[in-house]
């Protein structure tokens, strides 16, 4: 096995702290070397410059279309621009199967695929919503996020499908045929939709990336508490988030419970803990009168025993868990 770079540091924090005892930290060491090892800057190396230079190749192309829009023919344009997706194609084709410029190659063509429908849109005035734009590039990109089981692929997605779902919510027009969508709604839309990735990636995410980190699984959290939580607290003061605050109790509590005790992660556990302060927080403003000197420094101490108390417990719970590490 091999410590993660954040498992690293913080064997090395309560070593310095005192927090570790020499034996545990032998112990660590003993399991796998503390410092990182050639092969594995390497690695990290080749994986952000590959990234990092399929993303640059396909925002450069993005950029010399639109400085030279009036200059160049549309279909030099559209030619460029496909040419782009292409070559991306071509050069997962010709990588080796899973490997780092593989992935690289099938992350780009996610990138290109929505500059390709980006200048479609632009050069022959569709007519179409920003939603359907988002919409068909979520779509389209879906296949090469599968193939490539990247985590900056699905992350792309998840992006680029929580914008079309939220610009789609805004057209009240559009949903109409179904009724007039409130703002209390929207925030359970997206709440829900982020929830459903979640359940998927927390059963399939082997199936679904190479390597989880758990940072997609973040991002989707975030995705369903951060909605939920400024409903809920926008539920102090408006009555049509009342059912998105009533939304935000229940998941919290459970995300708190499922990601203390069956599944431990830290930074989910810690959204849920601080969205709790948060509209917590917004309840004491609104009780309160904040105009007045007791009520401004009762919210404030809220806020400091709250947080405070509240980052010593996920403190605790890290350190239990790095010295357990160590021990094993």
């Amino acid at each position: 096995m091999t410590w993660m770079p954040e498992e690293r540091a913080l064997l090395l924090r309560l070593a310095e702290s005192g927090g570790l005892r020499r034996e545990q930290l032998a112990a660590a060491s003993a399991r796998a070397p503390l410092r990182p090892a050639p092969a594995e800057w390497g690695s990290a190396l080749d994986r952000v410059f590959a990234l990092g230079g399929a993303l640059l190749l396909a925002a450069a192309v993005v950029f010399f279309i639109a400085y030279n829009w009036d200059a160049m023919h549309r279909f030099a344009r559209l030619g460029l621009a496909i040419g782009v997706l292409a070559a991306f194609c071509g050069g997962a084709l010709l990588a080796r199967p899973a490997g780092v410029g593989w992935r690289a190659a099938l992350f780009g063509a996610c990138v290109a695929t929505g500059a390709v429908l980006a200048l479609v849109g632009q050069t022959y005035q569709t007519g179409a919503d920003v939603w359907e734009l988002f919409a068909a590039w979520a779509v389209l990109m879906l296949p090469f996020a599968w193939v490539s089981r990247s985590t900056a692929s699905w992350m792309l997605w998840l992006g680029v499908a929580n914008l079309a779902l939220m610009r789609a919510l805004s057209q009240s027009a559009w949903w109409g045929v179904i009724g007039t969508l409130s703002d209390g709604d929207e925030l359970l839309a997206i709440a829900a939709f982020n929830l459903v990735v979640l359940l998927i990636l927390e059963a399939f995410a082997g199936v679904l990336v190479a390597a989880p980190r758990r940072w997609l699984h973040r991002l989707a959290a975030l995705g369903v508490l951060g909605p939920l939580c400024a409903g809920a607290m926008l539920g102090w003061w408006e009555t049509e988030f009342r059912v998105v605050a009533a939304a935000f109790s229940v998941v919290a509590g459970v995300a708190a419970a499922v990601y203390h005790r069956v599944r431990r992660d830290l930074p989910i556990l810690a959204l849920a803990v601080y969205g709790g302060i948060a509209v917590l927080t917004a309840g004491l403003v609104k009780l309160l009168p904040v105009a007045s000197f007791f009520g401004m420094n009762l919210v404030g101490l809220f806020i400091i025993a709250a947080s405070a108390g509240a980052g010593m417990w996920l403190a605790g719970l890290h350190r239990e868990a790095a010295v357990g590490g160590a021990e094993r």
